[in-house]
């Protein structure tokens, strides 16, 4: 467990799910959080539980899709708190409307491209922006982009959601060549499937199990197994660690296509004894 007295911690789509979970954690840690969303009711619900918990904590909210959200969060965060140590740009387009229109690129309009793009890249460069030259003037800082392994494979649906992701893991390497010397520091994390509520409630038993079969843990993650590798790449701890992309993902970018089947055929067969 590292200590982050005295940083000062951004992070966006703080409302719900990982987002709130990277902020309970961060602010458990000694972090003064900032707590952003899109919708004020679920950035003031992140703000409350977190101050009932005993954390400093201000929330801002606002649509990422608006390229002056960003500068205002950076802003609200440096007229609490007086700095910015730490940006963790977690927010992801996630609607039903926009995510069902994601789907065959042949018949996608760019409307649903840009929607996906403003928020899921270019509102995490515009904070990058916003952020860095304060993170200089404190002596540095750290950046934890929230990738996913649909960035680092092809599938049959979220081909907006997935270029945004590999651009996000390219825009981290970016920042941690052009500023590292300035102190700063920039790392992706490649997130699989995650049991937040919203996720637990929507995943069938079947689609669960299939999940499951390309794992190699014996389990999904929960919201704090992506929060703890936050926590640490925001700490002091990981002054050596820039430029890194961690799949925090049980596996399931490591290994080849065929593993689940290969597995379900040799258990078949008594090859490979499953409990």
């Amino acid at each position: 467990m590292q200590s982050l007295n005295g940083k000062v911690a951004i992070i966006t789509g703080a409302g719900s799910g990982i987002g709130q979970r990277i902020a309970h954690l961060l602010a458990e840690r000694g972090a003064k959080v900032v707590v952003a969303a899109s919708r004020r009711e679920s950035a003031a619900g992140t703000e409350a539980s977190i101050r009932a918990a005993g954390g400093e904590v201000v929330s801002v909210f606002g649509d990422l899709a608006d390229a002056s959200v960003p500068q205002a969060i950076v802003d609200a965060a440096v007229a609490a708190f007086g700095k910015v140590d730490i940006l963790v740009n977690n927010a992801a387009v996630t609607d039903a409307a926009t995510l069902v229109k994601d789907a065959n690129i042949a018949d996608m309009d760019g409307a649903t491209w840009e929607r996906v793009l403003k928020v899921n890249i270019i509102a995490p460069a515009l904070l990058c922006k916003a952020a860095i030259p304060h993170m200089i003037a404190a002596d540095g800082g750290s950046i934890v982009m929230i990738a996913s392994g649909r960035g680092l494979q092809g599938d049959l649906g979220l081909p907006a959601y997935g270029a945004s992701k590999a651009a996000l893991i390219n825009l981290a390497l970016n920042v941690a060549t052009q500023y590292g010397k300035q102190g700063i520091r920039a790392n992706s994390l490649v997130v699989g499937m995650v049991m937040t509520p919203s996720v637990a409630a929507a995943t069938e038993p079947e689609m669960l199990e299939l999940f499951m079969g390309h794992h190699l843990t014996p389990y999904v993650a929960t919201p704090d197994d992506i929060a703890e590798p936050v926590a640490f790449l925001a700490s002091d701890a990981a002054r050596f660690i820039t430029g890194a992309t961690l799949a925090v993902d049980g596996g399931m970018t490591s290994h080849a296509a065929p593993f689940a089947d290969v597995m379900r055929i040799s258990a078949g067969a008594g090859m490979i004894k499953q409990d």
